[in-house]
């Protein structure tokens, strides 16, 4: 069901002229024109066009929206299909359809963990998810890749590289001698250079590449790399998302614990791999389903009245940041810096009366200072609810801090090009790890790294509920738990 009849709904108690449906539609009054048409052909509505100067159109519903798409739902439901739920726009439909919507959600994936104990299934919330080492840019995105693709060596183990030797700016590493892509292939080092070579040639890594002097093939089972920037900077680089080992041919094959068996719009499902070179994960089969933001609230009740099957965790979610433009000429003189964050910061300390799961940044560094008058601020609040948006608005309306918000979800735009269109960024996760601002001096960012240019203002939490035989252990990725080291028990018992 396309957008635009779901938000046509959303206006079926207002009478509206055709213009006004074509400004709330964003198009033009000719092609709202033939969609009225289309829609009336379906059987949808009955349209009247009016006539003459005062009369307004009419439209009559002449089937209920909600309750159609209930009935498909239910359908699709029961064949364990939940793609549908991305493309509806919750906020256009009432508060019960969104309840109703929720239940019967909660009611099939407890059928579903209890006819397949070895599926997991986890909501989240990325509208989209983003599979690819390069061009991730949400948390979520992100943890699903750590278990797909392995990197050279990880924050607390070595992975792919078994152990390496450093004799002055030399450093050869050796590689595990059984390692696996997911099509069933041998890695060889060859490929493991080439994917080390197109990480290093992103454009955030070019100031590192410069200090690449060489890298070669040694062995089969090792490489040389000579490189001025130090062991600890290089071993920080590659412990990255970005660095994971990727196919030559196909992004999609890694090497990870888990391997992509189906990727649809709104559903990713993972499988475990038998030929993993590490510990194998106890949980066979995973499958992640978007689920829309606006439906969290109700999605979160429903499985509160379900506690015996299903149990409650609050995870880190990431932290919201905000960055001043070090290419704008407002920022030029610290009093102004120092004022606008100091305005969000305050805003970031009501912000937990516009979602419970946010908590403030406490920041010493940032005394308060006198109003600072500056032309309107353009910001650039990457979210995927209004709500936040609309609170920053009137927080700012009310202390005559004139700002113009462009709210942005996540893309795949680099943080340049964020900045093109803004005086502030808002976003939530940092454009680059802080060891890269620190060292790259032509990141756009790296101008600013005292705190009259940047601060942390909220961290987020989510609300997720796993089924109550699902055993986490204490590592967690970016806040959520290592799959790897969870498992699925048959007892329903507390552990």
């Amino acid at each position: 069901m396309e957008q635009a009849l779901q938000l046509l709904w959303s206006l079926r108690h207002e009478q509206l002229s055709i213009y006004e449906l074509s400004t709330k539609m964003q198009l033009s009054t000719k092609q709202v024109a033939r969609k009225l048409k289309k829609w009336q052909e379906a059987g949808w509505i009955c349209y009247h066009a009016g006539k003459g100067r005062g009369h307004l159109s009419t439209i009559q519903w002449q089937k209920d929206v909600e309750q159609q798409l209930l009935f498909i739902l239910k359908q699709e439901f029961q064949q364990k299909n939940f793609t549908r739920l991305a493309a509806i726009y919750m906020s256009y439909f009432s508060e019960r359809f969104q309840q109703k919507v929720a239940t019967l959600l909660t009611e099939h994936l407890i059928f579903n963990e209890h006819q397949m104990k070895t599926m997991l299934t986890i909501p989240v919330y990325s509208k989209s998810l983003n599979l690819h080492p390069h061009h991730y840019r949400d948390t979520e995105s992100g943890w699903v890749l750590s278990h797909i693709y392995s990197r050279l060596v990880t924050q607390h183990d070595e992975d792919i590289l078994h152990h390496w030797e450093q004799i002055g700016e030399r450093f050869i590493f050796y590689i595990r001698p059984f390692i696996y892509w997911h099509n069933g292939e041998k890695v060889t080092v060859e490929e493991i250079i080439q994917s080390i070579k197109k990480t290093f040639q992103l454009e955030k890594y070019s100031y590192f590449y410069r200090k690449v002097k060489s890298i070669k093939k040694r062995t089969n089972t090792t490489f040389e790399m000579i490189y001025s920037g130090g062991e600890d900077e290089l071993l920080t680089l590659f412990t990255q998302l970005n660095f994971s080992l990727q196919h030559p041919l196909d992004e999609r094959i890694g090497t990870g614990a888990y391997k992509i068996i189906q990727n649809a719009q709104g559903e990713v499902r993972l499988t475990a791999y038998a030929q993993y070179h590490l510990a194998q994960a106890l949980i066979e089969h995973i499958q992640f389903i978007t689920i829309p933001s606006t439906l969290q609230r109700q999605l979160q009740w429903s499985m509160q009245q379900n506690e015996e099957q299903y149990q409650r965790y609050v995870e880190l979610g990431g932290i919201v940041s905000a960055y001043l433009n070090p290419f704008s000429k407002k920022w030029q003189k610290r009093e102004a810096r120092l004022f606008l964050l100091g305005i969000l910061k305050q805003f970031a300390q009501q912000i937990e009366q516009v979602d419970s799961l946010k908590y403030a940044c406490i920041d010493e560094h940032l005394p308060s200072t006198q109003h600072v008058t500056m032309e309107n601020v353009q910001i650039s609040y990457i979210v995927n609810q209004s709500k936040f948006v609309d609170a920053l608005q009137k927080f700012c309306e009310e202390r005559n801090v004139a700002i113009e918000i462009n709210k942005q979800t996540v893309d795949d735009s680099s943080t340049s090009h964020l900045f093109e269109k803004a005086d502030i960024l808002i976003m939530g996760e940092y454009p680059a790890p802080l060891f890269i601002l620190e060292n790259d001096k032509e990141h756009p960012l790296s101008a600013g790294l005292d705190h009259t240019w940047s601060t942390p203002l909220y961290t987020s939490f989510r609300e997720i509920y796993y089924p109550s035989n699902f055993r986490r252990s204490a590592e967690t990725i970016y806040g959520y738990p290592n799959l790897t080291k969870c498992w699925m028990s048959e007892s329903e018992e507390k552990g």
